[in-house]
């Protein structure tokens, strides 16, 4: 692009929040704009959102601000991209979506007089099967499995992991099942003749029932099971009938959602060692209540929520998990982002009743008593210099 054409070009920003995007394609595919760097500084700011679709493909919605001259002017373009899709596949599509989206701001700029429009043939059929045109019941199921390992001289490594799961969504009902396996493995060698060996299995299952009330109601089944060498689990089985109210309609979930959820159920535990309450097998009443808000906007995102889970039998066992996370546009180039989780815990019902070998506290076999946990995360960036951001160069990448 020369200068003269640069200077008149349309200036565009994109925001990838969730990430995904493969920017150096879009700016090889798409010339005839100036991709800026910051949103200050763009004509058009377009904003990428993505959430899951029934059949396990992405629905990206990409949201054109305009800015400055094209402060009025704003839209929502969507692609669905099927699942299973290549890489490559996601890009085409989200590049066919932004040329499309920028037709009509380009159309008000000095090069709009330049500018030639073409439709390839109209599609003779909907892209989206009926449900009753559709053998499999709008089901998607997935198989797999992995395995890794790692070694040193002195330290090996294994660990194995299956999964299947069948989901099953329509605007009415949302169905997701699913299993998982994993065996881990390390092996320490202390010395020329002893080696310390820490092994964990784990398998656990959930099955989530959604019924769509209206715009903002959803009643569910939230079960699960469970079982853990670390937690000292034989069998856990989980079962909470609950109710959701979504305050802005669930139709706006990819840019804004604020959610409460409340539910009461069951839990049933066995036990692998009698735990410190002299228990190997005990049913307990709780009940589940907690919040999320989320929000992407161009000034960045947040996600934060809580979950408060108590017991009926005794007030004093419970579990609060919170979390939250945002990452913020503060001024033109410089971020800010902060992320962390705080858990207060006493419901530590599975604590086995033993004492602990000082190799399996080093090696962590076993849970061991605490009152909370958390984690945090923050981090910073500026960015500074040419506001254009349209060249593309691979060597030495």
């Amino acid at each position: 692009m020369s200068t003269a054409a640069q200077s008149s070009a349309l200036n565009v920003f994109l925001d990838c929040q969730d990430g995904g995007c493969d920017f150096d394609y879009f700016r090889t595919e798409i010339t005839a704009v100036n991709w800026v760097r910051d949103r200050e500084v763009a004509d058009v700011h377009i904003l990428i959102t993505r959430q899951s679709t029934g059949s396990g493909g992405t629905d990206f919605t990409a949201t054109f601000i305009g800015l400055r001259q094209f402060a009025a002017l704003v839209d929502t373009l969507h692609y669905v991209m099927p699942p299973a899709s290549t890489d490559d596949e996601q890009r085409k599509g989200l590049a066919r979506m932004f040329a499309a989206g920028l037709v009509r701001y380009v159309a008000r700029t000095p090069a709009g007089d330049k500018m030639s429009v073409s439709f390839g043939a109209a599609a003779k059929s909907s892209a989206q099967q009926s449900t009753k045109a559709d053998p499999w019941k709008a089901w998607v199921f997935r198989l797999g499995a992995d395995g890794y390992t790692f070694a040193e001289e002195t330290y090996r490594y294994y660990s194995v992991n299956a999964r299947l799961s069948a989901n099953r969504v329509t605007e009415q009902w949302k169905t997701q099942i699913s299993v998982r396996e994993n065996y881990s493995q390390d092996e320490f060698d202390v010395d020329d003749t002893t080696t310390a060996v820490n092994i964990r299995r784990n398998y656990n299952g959930s099955l989530l029932q959604v019924m769509s009330l209206n715009a903002h109601w959803s009643a569910g089944l939230r079960s699960g099971f469970s079982s853990s060498t670390y937690e000292n689990t034989r069998r856990s089985v989980r079962l909470t009938p609950a109710i959701e109210y979504n305050v802005f309609p669930y139709s706006q979930s990819t840019r804004r959602q604020i959610r409460l959820e409340y539910g009461f159920g069951f839990v049933d535990y066995a036990y692998k060692d009698t735990t410190i309450y002299d228990k190997l097998e005990e049913r307990l009443p709780l009940h589940r209540l907690s919040s999320q808000i989320s929000a992407r906007q161009p000034w960045g995102s947040v996600d934060m929520g809580s979950t408060f889970t108590g017991y009926f039998h005794d007030r004093s066992k419970y579990r609060i998990s919170t979390y939250g996370g945002v990452d913020i546009r503060i001024f033109k180039g410089f971020n800010v982002n902060l992320y962390g989780g705080y858990d207060v815990i006493h419901d530590q019902f599975s604590l086995a009743k033993k004492d602990y070998t000082a190799q399996e506290i080093l090696l962590r076999q076993f849970q061991r008593g605490t009152t909370y946990s958390y984690y945090f995360q923050a981090g910073m960036s500026y960015t500074f210099g040419s506001i254009f951001n349209n060249v593309v160069n691979p060597r030495f990448d």
